[in-house]
């Protein structure tokens, strides 16, 4: 059995919509759960553990094309890890 990895996206502040708004529209994906988030003075953040059945460039993927329709993609960095 393999293990799932993890997608951490880091945001830049003064988000143009709610973070909850984006945690709802990723949590909706199939094979992602979300985690962990986070706020400071930096940013804020979400972490997504992801099914090992979906490959890692088609999760960064699925997680831009939300972050592009929700206006919230520049500015935000994805880190996928083990």
């Amino acid at each position: 059995m393999t293990m799932p990895y993890f997608v951490d996206v880091y945001f830049p502040p003064g988000l143009p919509v709610d973070r909850d708004e984006i945690e709802d529209e990723l949590s909706e994906l199939d094979g992602f759960e979300v985690v962990g988030a986070g706020t400071g003075e930096s940013g804020s953040n979400l972490d997504l553990e992801v099914s090992s059945d979906l490959a890692s460039g088609d999760a960064v993927r699925q997680v831009t094309e939300i972050l592009e329709r929700l206006g919230v993609a520049p500015g935000a960095r994805i880190n996928v890890s083990d």
